[in-house]
């Protein structure tokens, strides 16, 4: 009830107010069931927000979600916790294993849990090649046997005042490979694919496959332009 009253009164507004709108699409069938780890890449503040967009927006809240969150970041953003989120400290090897086993027990077994991890472990700019990821996820993967589902997020102002979100999801997959590198391995080619091809969709203006997943307030340059057609056709 707390993440559902956050979502709706926090986060939907919030990027309502700043996006014209989010733009999604899905490669393959969503997962059925889980324990699921959803990983995405990590070029911008906005990402927590995205990742509750597709939990709420997507996934219709059908899991019971955790989110892994930087212990600075967490540490500034408190209501993250409400939201299930929990830290890591990736500067320390005690604490990032401590944070992997916490989030292990949380999934494993447990069909009804999802993760939301940004495995990139801080901001990187969209377009920063080659990416790279911690193996905690990979490490999570193996000891939940879970369902991984692949978001790529992309930022773009474009030509208009107001930015626009998209973002591109799946196909989900199981775990492949039997040790953290291989897992990793696998998990940084299909992230890495999955946001190039969100960047040549944006890129192209390609827009086959996307619905709205949102729609947020407009800008004063389409307010504008919307008010100068009205006048155009009415004569005035």
């Amino acid at each position: 009830m707390v993440a559902s009253a956050i979502y709706r009164g926090l986060v939907r507004p919030a990027v309502r107010r700043q996006f014209h709108r989010v733009w999604l699409k899905v490669d393959g069938e969503l997962p059925s069931g889980g324990p699921l780890i959803a990983y995405l890449n990590h070029p911008s503040w906005w990402d927590g927000y995205a990742a509750m967009l597709l939990d709420r927006g997507l996934l219709r809240g059908a899991y019971t979600s955790f989110v892994m969150m930087d212990e600075a970041q967490l540490a500034r953003y408190r209501f993250f916790r409400w939201c299930g989120a929990f830290s890591v400290d990736r500067r320390s090897p005690r604490s990032s294993l401590a944070s992997v086993e916490y989030a292990t027990r949380l999934l494993a077994g447990r069909p009804d849990r999802a993760l939301w991890i940004f495995p990139q472990g801080e901001l990187q700019p969209d377009d920063r090649a080659p990416i790279a990821l911690y193996p905690g996820a990979a490490r999570i993967a193996l000891g939940a046997a879970a369902t991984m589902l692949p978001a790529a997020v992309r930022l773009e102002f474009g030509r208009a005042q107001r930015p626009e979100m998209f973002l591109r999801v799946g196909p989900a997959h199981p775990v492949v490979g039997t040790t953290p590198a291989a897992v990793t391995a696998d998990l940084t080619a299909r992230l890495a694919r999955a946001v190039e091809e969100l960047r040549e969709d944006v890129r192209r203006g390609d827009r086959q496959g996307y619905a709205v997943l949102l729609r947020g307030r407009a800008g004063i340059d389409r307010r504008w332009d919307a008010l100068r057609g009205h006048r155009s056709a009415t004569g005035s």
